[in-house]
Order: structure tokens, then C-alpha cells, then sequence
């Protein structure tokens, strides 16, 4: 049969595609220059186009020579249906013969003809094989408490036309059963015949083969009247003295009808004195003298060894009867219990027995022996190419798997040639192995491998199928060698499914080479792993071969390049086979292939280096890297350096030695040095031509302004970053200078464009005064222009394209400097990004600028409305006109542009309240609060919901930071004022880890029952000298504060210790002072050095809590407690409030603060 293919090509479609736009602009900037920074990163196709054809079966053709042989096997099918046996819960016989039809493309006229003609054939004979394996728990019928069973079994007739009796000569296997009696209808009563035939030994095998004959007629003679309900006897060996028989032994018996037989065993114990069991049930089964031979044999093997019935024991262990009909086709095993023949027997236990039926026909020769495998092969092979037309799919992905109908087929035909599992699998073997040419999976070949080398046992085939089988492993295993040294063009990555099948290969390979069935037939001369290893080197130096012939070229150079880039695509695909390779094989795919690689590529540069052609290899390279140089040259000599980093790199990650060539790296790096110098006027130039055709675009349904010439500059940018990126240049200092230029070149792409648009959009009069109204089309012509350097600005960032940590370590091994190229390095590319953000903020600022009246104003109205109007209406003209502003250009602004604006915003609003709050120093408390109140509703204007700016952001600007803290203070009352100042030296004097102006020692406590506060003040120690002879005459203030809140208590003071640093003063002090809590109360305690002659001096001050006074707290212990105080002097950190407090001039409580304080200190 030939099998029309069909190719069914891979297409591979996206859905949702972007429209095709017009960029004949940006095609025209890169082709200005001949595409010269594009030919260096452009990947060269050097790999061959793949064939990604995944074939379908179209058609099934019949040619002449081969119609016979298909009518053959086609009525072979029909005739398996016809004669199918056994119980099968499956398709009817129409259904089946109608799959056949289908599978073999038959017409009507033909189908019915070859039906008829499959019915004209002999049937074959039916058989049932038995395999009787073994038993357990018996009845005990020995004196010693065993048994020593034996087994004797045939097949029942179930129809017999008349219970007529054979004649002298008469064939007892071929004989035809009389009817069934009513008695046979139970498999348990299996007596046949009336009464008149019960005396009679053959009729006994309806029931048991040993029933209990009566003692006078025991010996009585066979009466030529009797039937024959069992054609053939046959008995097992004895197993003596247990009762758990194991026989292991196999039957076969011919079946006139299956759907109607029975199969019938008796398990008895034998007595040793009587006559060998298998030798009279065989003498039995060979007599041809006439029935009173068959009779008399009979008798041997049934009589009883006992004398009389009634004194005697009983040696019937039990009987099973089975329905052939219930058998299916697979065959039984199973346990099965014992059955008494009467009431009166004791059995017990069960027999394990294995069943299955199968056929046998007349075969005419010795070359028909292996018709059923051969026969079995065409028909798997048969359905499985009409499985897979009837399912469209390619070949490759059909799994195996048959259903229901070919599946029943193919399982009868199995049993009727009595074919086992092996040979089953085989044959399926052998069907699928024929259908490689038309691409059958290797994933269904190695699965089908895999059980047949499992099932396959010594001595389990004929030698004529093991020698069919030797001949397909041996084309398969030749196959499969071929199909591994081309593997990077059968399993290439682009085909679908190539992955797993090049696993299934190695699998099949290793199945193969590692069964018995190969050990035993095709003795292999290397492991399997030494095998694949060959074939992996094999492979890569064939590829290398032809990889130089395809390379071939004039240019040295460009033939070099293309072998590089060819090496460098298989090794980038070396993960796709390596896997498999590892975890069947246990081999190294990446190293076994690159170090062949390596080892050829060495000795093809050798041979072009040493050649004497005019143009040869090492003077092309050089004169590539001359000056000054030719645009393709030098391009071809860079591709040619970043090959082979590239190919060193896969060295480096395969564990492949690294090979050193100086000579080439001085080349390289003279090249590099080039590339930088024609680069910048080339970047430079297209720089220009950009600006120059620049357009409008716009993405989709996006109202985003920016144009075409960011587009040409981001190339460009990137286009460089990747092509140095892939460069390496071996000599630490020189990487370090020529990173330098390379960062300088960027930097001054960027900042030439970003300078042109912004002059661009000056000259479109986006410039000076602005008006309050802008038209659309300069508003546009803005958003584009900042859009624009954005986005150049983003394409800055190379840090990690650049390598430059690598550069900090080997400068400093080289102890030039450190890290300073790095640090340089980063500094430039921070001055460039802050360049092109400073002027992207100067034309938001101008664009703000031109509504900072009208803001003014707004902010005026917020401040002077009156109280009774909410904080919110009055903020409403505000922010109605921030928002109509940030609505003109939200869509239009990138999101970072957007945020520049809302950032300037606040910040112009933040100026305008600040200079509203000193322009009203002085004022209520209640006026900052407002603006307070007002400000907050403006953060939460500008945060958005989390859209806007962040609230981290809004917390790190000094404006911002300022404003909160200068509405904070003016808005907070005067007590508070002066409590936060008390506050703040408190946190001080705790927070200072020294004792550089000394301690004050005291001890505290409250009486609560009199409401006095007892201070003892001990001394001091470590007073700072303040007089001319190095010491100090110290003296205490003693003081309660704030003194708003004690004003009725006068200020206490210690005697003064003239001429010492460490006064003891050893004086009691007491204040009248009511019990109650507060957030802030103090004791004050000012050291001074008293001066006769001027005002004193501040030596240091120190604060004590009342809440840390014992008994001050209610609940709290009175018992006198000692403080050593730190003390201090007050750093100029409460500024802030004592501004606030100056400003409040009618305050009297603030300005006495301010006395005192100016007074102490």
C-alpha cells in the first residue's frame, strides 16, 4: 500500500498585530550612513532555513502488485471477525467488518465478495488452554494429615444430537456430542445421563471423574451403549503429602463450540497402590482398539482404593466447572474455590488457574509457519495509517493509540494465532518501525521499544521472528546513528516538538543498546556511553566541515566571520540537546561538542594564517584596524572580535579551556579605538539628520505627544550600548579609557539632541513671557519636545551594559587610582541625566510661570476669606485651575513628564504660602492654621490617590519641609511654643553622652500631704572654669518653669563657692506647689559664676521633670531620691520658635520668655 503525504507547515500567527505604520524617515536616518552601527549588532543568517513541514497522510493507494496481498490480509481481518471467541463486552460483528471496510478502502462489491469468501474458509479449530498453577488448604485425607492431590480435566460438550455411542475406530477428539440432558444445564450436576447409564465409568466425567462407584460395579464392563461427554481426559501430576499443591503445569484441549462447552476439573487424593495416574489417563487418550479399550483404561483411572463405601473414606477433594463463554479474550487467571459434588462431601480450598482460549489452522508447509506474526504485522501496520488519516493530525503526533474497534480486531487475531504477549508487541514493533520513512514519532517508537524489551525473554520467540526482529533493530540502530549526527538539523529548536524527540532518540539508543535481547544478538564493542560520546564528536566535526564549505568565501574575513557565527548558533542551542543528553546518557553534550569545535576552528585558523594567498587572513585583520579605516572592514572585524567573545563565553559557562591569542587582542583593540573615533561623527551626524526630518507619531489609540527623532536617537544609543556591551578588551587600563570615551560619546548624543529639540521648540516661540493662553499646537509641540528627551534620557541608562564593577577590583589590583575610572564614570553619566532633567524642568517651570498671578491671587483669597467659609471652597478657584492645566496635558506627557508638572505646581504653591506667611508674620494662630489646613488639602490634591506624587517624595522636598514646620510653629499657641523649647533642652540634656560643663548633684522629693517640693542641692562637680585663675565661684538658680504656669514662685538661689570647679553647697530649698499633673513642668537649676565687677557667667543649666520627683505622681513612693544631673548649654536649635514668638509683639507671655531667656543666657 503507498502512502500519499501531505505537508502541514507550522504557521506560527499573532493575534491583536500592530498596524503596519510608514517609517521612511527612520529608515532614511539609519541608511544615511549605510546602516553602520546596525551591521555590527545585526545577526548574521548563517543558519539554513528550517523545514518545519510536520507531514499528514492524504491518500491510501493499492498498486496492482500489491492488491492481491492486501485482498489477502483484508479477508484475514473479515475471517478473525467471523470466528471471534471469546467473551468480549465490544462492537458487533457488522460494526467491525464496517472498520475494515473503512481501514482498507474497500468498496461494497468488493467488501461483500471478500466476506463471502472469508466464510468459505476452513474454520479453525478452537482451543482451550489450561494452565493449572497450584492450590491451597485441601482436606486432609491421608492418616499423616496431608493429601496427595492430583488433578484430572476435560471439556464438557454442551450439545449433543443423541447420546449414540462410537463405534470401533472411532475418532474420540472429532467425535460429535449428542444433545444436552436437562441435567447439564448446572455446572455443579454434571451428570448427563439417565439412570441407566449412571453405573457406567465414562458418563462420570459429567460430574466428577471419580465419583463413588457402587462395590458391584466396580469391575463391571463398559457397555458399548454409553456416550462419551468427555472427548479427552487428562490428568496432572501427583503432589504428595501436602495441601498446598503447586503443579505449574499446562493443557490443551480441542473446543467444538465455545459458546456452549465446559471446562471441568477433579482434584482427588491418590492412593500409592494403585496404578501411575498419568500413565493410564495417557494410555487413555491414545487407545484406538474400540470403546471396551477406552473402558477398561478408564476404570483403571477412576476406580476407588476402597473396599466398601460405607467403612471407607472418602478420596474427592473437589470440583470446578466453568463456562467457556465467560472466558475473554485476554484469558483468565484467577482463584477459584472448590465445589462438592454432593452434600455428603467434605471440601475445601481454591485452585489458581490461567485460561485463555485460542485457534489453531492447518498449515501447509514450513514457510507458512510465520503467516499469523507476518499477518499481525500488515494489520497494525494497516490501522494505524488509517488511525492517522482518519485524525488530519501530522504523523509525528499521532500517540498509538488504536480504539475500540481496531483495537477488538487485532486481539482476536492475536488469540486466534495464538500469538502471546511478546509476539503481540513485536509484531506492533515491526508495524511501527516500517512507518519511519513517513516520519512516525520517536516518542511512540521508543515507548513501543521500550515493553517489547521488557516482555522479551530467552527462548520466548522462534527463531524466525527472532531474526525478523534482529534485522529491524539492526536498520533501526543504523538509523538512528544517522539521525544523531544530523540532530541539529532534524531537532532544531524552531521545529514543534523536536525537544522530546531528541530525548525519545537517546531513549530509544540506550533501550536498545542496553537490553538483553542486544547483549545477547548485537554485541556492542563500547559502552553506551563511549558510544554516544563518539557520535556526539562525529556529529560536530561533519557540521564543522560543512559549516566551512557553506562559509566558503573570497574575503577571508567575511569567511571567518561566517564560520564564527555559524559556531556560535549551535553553541547557543546547546541547551535544547545537552538536557537529554545528561540525564539519558550521562555524557557531556556542551563539552564534547565545543571542545571538537574548538580543536577544528584551531586548525582552520592555523591552515589561513599560515596560507600564502595574496589575500590572506592575518593581513585582511590588520589592515582592517588601519587608519583610516574602511567602513566594512572595520564592521567585519568587529563582528569578527564579538564572535569570539561570544564563542568565549561559551567556553567559559561549559567548562571548556580558554584559549589566549595576544597577537589577536592587540588587532581588536586598535579596532575598538577606530570604532570609537567614526562613530561619534557618524552618531553626530545622524543626530542632525533626525532632527531635521523629525515628524509627529503616534502609537495607536495613545494621545501621547513625542515625534520620530527620539525614536532614531534611542536606536542609535542602543544600537552601541549592545554592540560594546559585547566587546571585551582584555587590558584593564585600556577598558578603563576607553569606557571613558565611550560613556563621553553617549553623553554628547544625548545632550546634542536634547539641546537641538529644546532649541526647537524655543524657535516655535515657546520662550519669555508665555500667555495665560496657550495655543494647542504649541502646548503640543511641548509635550513632545520634553516626551522626546525623556525618553533619550531613559536610553541613558547603560550601567549595567557597561560592566562597572568589574572596572573598581582590577584597577585597584592594579593600584592606579582605585576605583576612580568608576567613579568617574557614574559622575558623568549623573551630570548628562541632571542636564537633560534641568532643562526638561526649566521649560515646565516657564509653562507654570505664566500663571503665577492668578495663583497669587487665589492664595490671597484662601488666606483673607473669612473664617466662616470652609477651607475647601475657598481652595476651590486654586485648585479648578491646577486642574484644568493638568487636564491639557495629562494624556499627552509621559507619566514622569506628568509628575515633573504636578511637582513644580507644589512647589510654586508652596512658594506663594510661605511668602503669604512672611509677608503676615505676627498673626493669630488661627490665620496659619488655616493656610495649615488649606496646605493639607493641597497635598492630598497633588498625592492623587497614590497617582501623583508620592507622599515620600513630597517629605524630602526642602520647600515642602520648611513650609510644614514654619505653619506648624506660627500656628501653635505661645504656652506650647514655649513648652516644645523646654521640651527640646530636656531631650538634649538626655541625649548627650558627655560631661564636658559638669553634674549637679541634688536630692528630690514631694510631700504630698503639705503640697511642698524639698530639694536638697548637694554640689557640683567638673564646673567649667570662667576666671582668669582657672576656676570658677559657682552659685545655683533654682527656678520652676515654665513660669507662666508657676508665676507665684519666686526664683531660689545657693551661696556662692568662691575658687572651685567642684562646689559642695549642701543647702535645702523648698516650693509650695500644688499636686497636679502636667505635660510640662520642670525645675530649672542655671549654674553661674559670680563676678563682682560685671554681670555673672553662664557655667550650664540642667533640667529635672516634677514627674520624675518622688511622690509628685499620685501612687508613686515619697522616699528621697538623689539625681546626678548633666550639665549643659543649649544648642541653637529652637530658632524657629523663638522667631515665632518675636514676631508675636502684643504677646505678653511670649515677650517675658523671650527676656528671660536673653537674661540667662
Amino acid at each position: 500500500m503507498t502512502v500519499e503525504m501531505a505537508a502541514k507547515k507550522s504557521v506560527s500567527a499573532t493575534t491583536g498585530g500592530m498596524k503596519k505604520r510608514k517609517k521612511s524617515h527612520i529608515y532614511r536616518v539609519q541608511a544615511s550612513d549605510g546602516h553602520f552601527f546596525e551591521k555590527i549588532t545585526a545577526a548574521m543568517d548563517v543558519d539554513e532555513p528550517v523545514d518545519d513541514e510536520l507531514y499528514t497522510i492524504k491518500n491510501l493507494t493499492i498498486s496492482a502488485e500489491q492488491r492481491k496481498l492486501m485482498e489477502a490480509l483484508y479477508i484475514e481481518a473479515l475471517y478473525t471477525i467471523h470466528h471471534k471467541i471469546g467473551k468480549e463486552n465490544s462492537d458487533s460483528k457488522e460494526s467491525l467488518c464496517k472498520y475494515v471496510k473503512a481501514a482498507f478502502q474497500g468498496d461494497n462489491q468488493l467488501h461483500n465478495q471478500l466476506i463471502e469468501r472469508a466464510k468459505q474458509v476452513k474454520p479453525p479449530v478452537v482451543l482451550l488452554n489450561v494452565l493449572l498453577l497450584e492450590a491451597r488448604d485441601l482436606v486432609a485425607k491421608d492418616v499423616n494429615g496431608f493429601s496427595d492431590p492430583f488433578a484430572m480435566m476435560g471439556v464438557v460438550p454442551g450439545k449433543r444430537t443423541s447420546p449414540q455411542t462410537l463405534g470401533p475406530g472411532a475418532d474420540t477428539e472429532n467425535a460429535s456430542p449428542g444433545p444436552q440432558t436437562p441435567e447439564d444445564s448446572h455446572l455443579h450436576h454434571l451428570s448427563s445421563f439417565d439412570g441407566k447409564q449412571k453405573d457406567g465409568v465414562l458418563q462420570r466425567f459429567g460430574g466428577s471423574f471419580r465419583r463413588k462407584p457402587k462395590k458391584d460395579k466396580i469391575r463391571g464392563p463398559l457397555d458399548e451403549g454409553q456416550g462419551i461427554p468427555a472427548k479427552l481426559i487428562k490428568a496432572s501430576s501427583v503432589q504428595n503429602k501436602t495441601l498446598n499443591p503447586k503443579w505449574n503445569e499446562k493443557f490443551q484441549f480441542i473446543v467444538d463450540d465455545s459458546t456452549t462447552d465446559r471446562f471441568h476439573i477433579d482434584i482427588w487424593d491418590h492412593d500409592d497402590e494403585e496404578q501411575s495416574v498419568l500413565d493410564a489417563v495417557s494410555t487413555l487418550n491414545q487407545i484406538s482398539g474400540g470403546l471396551k479399550g477406552l473402558g477398561r483404561y478408564f476404570k483403571e483411572v477412576t476406580q476407588s482404593a476402597r473396599a466398601d463405601s460405607d467403612d471407607s473414606t472418602d478420596d474427592f477433594l473437589g470440583c470446578i466447572n466453568l463456562d467457556l463463554d465467560k472466558i475473554p479474550p485476554e484469558g483468565i487467571e484467577q482463584w477459584v474455590k472448590l465445589e462438592p459434588r454432593s452434600d455428603r462431601s467434605k471440601v475445601s480450598g481454591t485452585v489458581r488457574l490461567k485460561m485463555w482460549l485460542s485457534t489453531r489452522e492447518d498449515r501447509i508447509g514450513d514457510e507458512e509457519d510465520m503467516l499469523d506474526v507476518k499477518e499481525h504485522i500488515e494489520l497494525s501496520r494497516q490501522f494505524a495509517l488509517y488511525e492517522i488519516r482518519q485524525s488530519g493530525s501530522p504523523v509525528r503526533m499521532w500517540d498509538g493509540y488504536f480504539p475500540d474497534k481496531p483495537t477488538c480486531i487485532l486481539r482476536q487475531h492475536a488469540i486466534q494465532g495464538d500469538l502471546d504477549d511478546v509476539q503481540v508487541w513485536m509484531c506492533k514493533w515491526l508495524a511501527f518501525h516500517s512507518m519511519i520513512p513517513i516520519d512516525i514519532s520517536f516518542t511512540l517508537l521508543h515507548q513501543t521499544l521500550h515493553t517489547l524489551l521488557e516482555k522479551w525473554k530467552p527462548m520466548a520467540l522462534e527463531k524466525e521472528e527472532e531474526n525478523l526482529l534482529l534485522e529491524s533493530f539492526h536498520h533501526f540502530d543504523a538509523h538512528c546513528k544517522k539521525v544523531l549526527l544530523e540532530h541539529r538539523e532534524r531537532f532544531a529548536p524552531a521545529k514543534r516538538n523536536s525537544g522530546e524527540e531528541f530525548s525519545s532518540l537517546i531513549k530509544c539508543m540506550k533501550s536498545l543498546r542496553e537490553s538483553t535481547f542486544f547483549s545477547k544478538f548485537l554485541t556492542a564493542k563500547r559502552p553506551f556511553v563511549a558510544h554516544i560520546e563518539s557520535l556526539l564528536a562525529k556529529s560536530a566535526d561533519v557540521w564543522f566541515a560543512h559549516s566551512v564549505e557553506q562559509a566558503q568565501d573570497d574575503d577571508p574575513c567575511k569567511e571567518l566571520l561566517s564560520i564564527l557565527t555559524r559556531m556560535n548558533s549551535a553553541c547557543s542551542k546547546f541547551l535544547h540537546f545537552s538536557a537529554a543528553i545528561r540525564e539519558i546518557a550521562r555524557a557531556d553534550y556542551a563539552h564534547i561538542t565545543l571542545s571538537t569545535f574548538d580543536t577544528l576552528l584551531c586548525e582552520y585558523l592555523t591552515s589561513e594564517l599560515m596560507s600564502e594567498k595574496k589575500t590572506d587572513l592575518k593581513s585582511q585583520l590588520r589592515l582592517a584596524a588601519a587608519d583610516p579605516p574602511s567602513d566594512d572592514d572595520l564592521i567585519d572585524l568587529l563582528r569578527i572580535h564579538i564572535s569570539f567573545v561570544e564563542l568565549r563565553n561559551h567556553r567559559l559557562a561549559n567548562r571548556v579551556r580558554v584559549r589566549d591569542e595576544p597577537e589577536w587582542s592587540d588587532i581588536f583593540n586598535r579596532g575598538i579605538k577606530k570604532f570609537l573615533d567614526v562613530a561619534r561623527d557618524k552618531a553626530l551626524a545622524r543626530v542632525a539628520l533626525a532632527c531635521q526630518l523629525d515628524m509627529p507619531i503616534t502609537a495607536g489609540a495613545n494621545d501621547m505627544k513625542q515625534s520620530s527623532s527620539h525614536v532614531d536617537i534611542c536606536h542609535i544609543i542602543e544600537q552601541m550600548t549592545v554592540g560594546w556591551e559585547r566587546c571585551e578588551i582584555t587590558d584593564a587600563q585600556l577598558r578603563a579609557e576607553l569606557t571613558e570615551r565611550f560613556v563621553d560619546l553617549l553623553c554628547e548624543v544625548v545632550k546634542t539632541y536634547a539641546f537641538k529639540t529644546i532649541q526647537q521648540l524655543e524657535a516655535e516661540g515657546f520662550q519669555g513671557e508665555l500667555q495665560v493662553f496657550l495655543p494647542s499646537a504649541l502646548l503640543s509641540i511641548f509635550c513632545s519636545a520634553i516626551n522626546n528627551c525623556e525618553h533619550v534620557r531613559r536610553a541613558l541608562m547603560v550601567h549595567e551594559k557597561l560592566r562597572l564593577e568589574d572596572l573598581g577590583p582590577k584597577d585597584e589590583r592594579d593600584q592606579k587610582g582605585g576605583s576612580k575610572w568608576r567613579q568617574l564614570i557614574e559622575r558623568r553619566l549623573e551630570e548628562c541625566d541632571e542636564a537633560i532633567c534641568s532643562e526638561i524642568d526649566r521649560m515646565i517651570e516657564m509653562l507654570i510661570k505664566r500663571l503665577l498671578p492668578q495663583m497669587k491671587k487665589h492664595v490671597f483669597h484662601l488666606a483673607w476669606s473669612p473664617a466662616a467659609c470652609a477651607v475647601e471652597d475657598s481652595l476651590k478657584p486654586l485648585t479648578d485651575m491646577l486642574d484644568i492645566e493638568l487636564s491639557a496635558v495629562h494624556r499627552q506627557l509621559l507619566h514622569k513628564n506628568f509628575l515633573r508638572v504636578l511637582s513644580i505646581q507644589a512647589v510654586s504653591v508652596v512658594k506663594l504660602l510661605k511668602d503669604c506667611v512672611d509677608e503676615n508674620s505676627g498673626m493669630e494662630p488661627q490665620f496659619y492654621q488655616r493656610l495649615f489646613d488649606a496646605w493639607g488639602v493641597l497635598v492630598d490634591f497633588f498625592h492623587a490617590g497614590g497617582k501623583g506624587i508620592s507622599m515620600e517624595q513630597l517629605d524630602t522636598t526642602p520647600r515642602h519641609v520648611d513650609l510644614v514646620k514654619c505653619l506648624s510653629l506660627n500656628q501653635t499657641p505661645t504656652d506650647q511654643l514655649i513648652e516644645k523649647y523646654y521640651k527640646e533642652l530636656l531631650k538634649q540634656q538626655n541625649e548627650v553622652t558627655d560631661c564636658k560643663y559638669g553634674i549637679l548633684n541634688l536630692r528630690a522629693y514631694y510631700n504630698a500631704k503639705s503640697q511642698t517640693l524639698v530639694l536638697d542641692v548637694i554640689g557640683a562637680k567638673q564646673v567649667i572654669p570662667l576666671d582668669t585663675n582657672g576656676l570658677s565661684d559657682p552659685f545655683v538658680v533654682i527656678e520652676l518653669v515654665p513660669k507662666a504656669r508657676f508665676s507665684s514662685q519666686p526664683v531660689l538661689k545657693t551661696k556662692v563657692v568662691p575658687k572651685t570647679l567642684n562646689p559642695i553647697f549642701d543647702e535645702t530649698f523648698e516650693f509650695h506647689i500644688p499636686q497636679k499633673a502636667s505635660a510640662c513642668a520642670l525645675i530649672h537649676f542655671t549654674v553661674m559664676d559670680h563676678d563682682y565687677l560685671r554681670s555673672n557667667d553662664f557655667a550650664g543649666e540642667a533640667y529635672l521633670e516634677l514627674a520624675d520627683v518622688p511622690g509628685f505622681l499620685p501612687g508613686g513612693a515619697s522616699t528621697l531620691r538623689q539625681f546626678n544631673l548633666v550639665l549643659i548649654h543649649p544648642v541653637n536649635n529652637c530658632t524657629d520658635v523663638f522667631e515665632v514668638l518675636g514676631n508675636r509683639k502684643e504677646d505678653k507671655e511670649a515677650q517675658d520668655f523671650l527676656r528671660n531667656v536673653q537674661i540667662t543666657y
